[in-house]
Order: structure tokens, then C-alpha cells, then sequence
């Protein structure tokens, strides 16, 4: 279809991260009289705006501000925020300037990593690093995006949070969340097995919905679903239901590799019998089979819906349950977007699979 599956996975990336508007720093001058000699809290910055302000420049002293800083008429304060966030502060406080103030000697800013269990699913409010620490969150960084530091942002493991204060606060930040860089790249395996055994009992499970018809996941459908539920809780208790990208990396080529020694040990015995038996008819009523509705779903997909062809290349071999498909288009691009869609898919799919062949079965005999 002549499209480089490398820039379409780049402008990808870019409009689906430009729904997380793009966080700017820029200095302000106190020139609005009516936030003179009011503080902080007073003008209800942060709510009204979206921003927020990580230092302050009285006559020549720089500050970290808190709920209870006075704005004074000359004063500079410095903001971090979306474009229009930092629009609707300076028709709050005054005159919008670019640049940085800078630190004093006893401040600096520095990126933490969340890595302690106990803080994931926290919401950053509640940590209250303002008045226990006297420090400031910027902006905290998210799987390649920058997220706005709101009050009510729950925590994930491996967020990285920009902070700005005084050393000894910072340190104790750092000490609060983990800050554990090689806790990133541990691979914990028992939440691994636990959900691979939760998979298969769930797989195990058979609903009927008449003497003729029922269901059951089986042992991929149950894996796969308990994965995603797992993964949308994302902790419970002192157990995390995620892992680090290498460890996830790693597991998901291993598991092809797998997958596709085993189907392949298991077929090719037999490959050279149905030659035998079924000549080229089978093979080419397969073919055929396969490649008519993927063919069908690849126009109507994108002539009609008008889906990217990384997301297409997903729904399709999630559409087949074909793992070796999913592997296939991995290999063809450095992105995880045909994997998100081909796990969105799989699950209705499998059930619709499983159904559509007992209610065919059923009209046949």
C-alpha cells in the first residue's frame, strides 16, 4: 500500500502524544494590581490556571513559593504548564517573558523515579511534598509524556517526577518514593506466574448458554483477559501486575520463539501426510479462507474508516488470533502500536471465535 510503516509509527506517536498538551516554562512580571499583596493560595493560581509556579524573584532574593507566598507589584515568578494554561496565568498575575530564573545555591531541580511499592496508585495530593519537604512537582513524566502535576494524578511505578526545592527537601523526596533506578529493570516473576495460573483456571472456565451451545475461554483467551484486567488494577497489595520494558521485551520475543517452535515441531509432522492425502486443494482453500477476509477488512478498514495502517495491521491479526501475525508486524516497525490494537481485538475475537463455530456446528449436525 507504499506507506513507510517508520513514518507513519512517528506521526503516530506525535498525534496521539499531542492529546497530552506539551509542557512549557516561562518567567512572569507582577504587573496586575490586583493580585498585589495577595497570596498564592488568595488568587487560587493553580485551579484557575492549570499552572504551576515553581519560583519566585523578590527584589533579588529567588524562592520556592508556597500556598501561603505574597505577591508583591515587580516581582518575576516562574511557571511551568500547557500553552494555555501559561495564557490564562498571565492574564491573571501580569506581563508573560521567556527564560528560566535561577536556582540559588541551596536549590536545585532533579527528576525522581517512583519505584517504592507503596506509593504507586497515590494520588500526588495526598503526598503534600509542598509543606512536608518545601519542594515543588513541575511536571511528572510518563511513558515518553509529560503529564501537568494535578492534585488528583495518580501515581505509577516508574513515573518520573521533576522536583524543585531545596537540596535536603529533594533528598527526602527521594527517599519517599524509591528513587531506584535498577528497580526498573528487576524482573519479579512470581505476579508473572500468578497471572499465567489465574489465566488458565479462567480459561478453564465453560458457560452454556444452551444444551447446544457454550463457551469457554480456553487456555490463550484466559491469559490473555486475566492479563488485562490485571493490568488495568495495576497493584494489589504489595503485588505490582506490570513489568519493566526490557522484561517485557524479552518475555514476549521468548514466547514467540516458543509459540512458534511448538506449532511448528506439531505441524510439520503431519505436512508431508496431507500433501499425500489432500493434494493442494486444502491448502489452497486455506489460503484462500485467510486471505479473503483480511483483504476485505484491509479496504474496508481503510478506505471507509479510514484506520492507520500500523492500528490495521493490529486489528487484523488480533481479528485472526494469529500470534504469528502479531509477531510478523512487530518485526516490521519499532512500535507498540500494532500490539495495542491487536490486544484490544483478540479478546472479542476469541469469544466471538468460540461462539460462531458452536453455533455453526450446531446448524450443521
Amino acid at each position: 500500500m507504499k506507506v513507510d510503516l517508520d513514518k507513519e509509527a512517528r506521526r503516530l506517536e506525535i498525534e496521539r502524544r499531542g492529546q497530552f498538551p506539551e509542557l512549557r516554562t516561562c518567567i512572569y512580571r507582577i504587573t496586575n494590581s490586583n493580585v498585589f499583596n495577595r497570596s498564592l493560595m488568595q488568587i487560587n493560581a493553580r485551579a484557575m490556571t492549570g499552572a504551576v509556579i515553581s519560583r519566585l524573584k523578590h527584589q533579588d532574593e529567588i524562592s520556592i513559593p508556597t500556598a501561603y507566598t505574597v505577591l508583591h507589584e515587580g516581582d518575576y515568578i516562574q511557571a511551568v504548564g500547557s500553552e494555555e494554561s501559561l495564557n490564562q496565568l498571565a492574564l491573571l498575575v501580569g506581563e508573560r517573558e521567556e527564560g528560566e530564573l535561577p536556582l540559588d545555591k541551596t536549590q536545585e531541580i532533579e527528576s525522581l523515579l517512583l519505584t517504592k511499592k507503596d506509593m504507586i496508585n497515590k494520588q500526588l495530593g495526598d503526598l503534600n511534598l509542598q509543606k512536608n519537604f518545601a519542594c515543588t512537582v513541575t511536571r511528572v513524566r510518563r511513558s515518553g509524556i509529560d503529564l501537568s502535576p494535578s492534585p488528583d494524578l495518580a501515581l505509577k511505578f516508574g513515573d518520573k517526577l521533576m522536583v524543585v526545592g531545596e537540596k535536603e527537601g529533594i533528598k527526602g523526596i527521594a527517599r519517599l518514593l524509591g528513587n531506584d533506578v535498577k528497580k526498573l529493570s528487576d524482573t519479579d516473576f512470581f505476579p508473572i506466574a500468578m497471572g499465567i495460573v489465574l489465566g488458565v483456571l479462567f480459561g478453564k472456565l465453560n458457560i452454556s448458554f444452551s444444551d447446544s451451545v457454550s463457551f469457554s475461554p480456553g487456555l490463550t483467551g484466559g491469559v490473555l483477559m486475566v492479563a488485562l484486567f490485571l493490568s488495568a488494577i495495576g497493584k494489589t497489595g504489595p503485588i505490582l501486575w506490570s513489568m519493566s520494558g526490557p522484561a517485557n521485551q524479552l518475555l514476549r520475543q521468548l514466547g514467540l520463539l516458543l509459540f512458534l517452535a511448538e506449532v511448528g515441531t506439531s505441524a510439520g509432522k503431519n505436512l508431508v501426510a496431507t500433501f499425500q492425502e489432500s493434494g493442494l486443494l486444502m491448502f489452497g482453500v486455506g489460503a484462500a479462507i485467510t486471505l479473503v477476509p483480511m483483504l476485505v477488512a484491509v479496504v474496508v478498514g481503510r478506505l471507509v474508516f479510514k484506520i492507520s495502517l500500523l492500528d490495521l495491521l493490529g486489528t487484523i491479526t488480533g481479528g485472526m488470533t494469529s500470534t504469528p501475525g502479531l509477531a510478523a508486524a512487530d518485526s516490521m516497525v519499532d512500535s507498540n502500536i500494532p500490539s495495542v490494537a491487536y490486544a484490544t481485538v483478540y479478546p472479542i475475537a476469541m469469544v466471538f471465535l468460540i461462539l460462531f463455530i458452536q453455533v455453526i456446528a450446531s446448524a450443521v449436525y
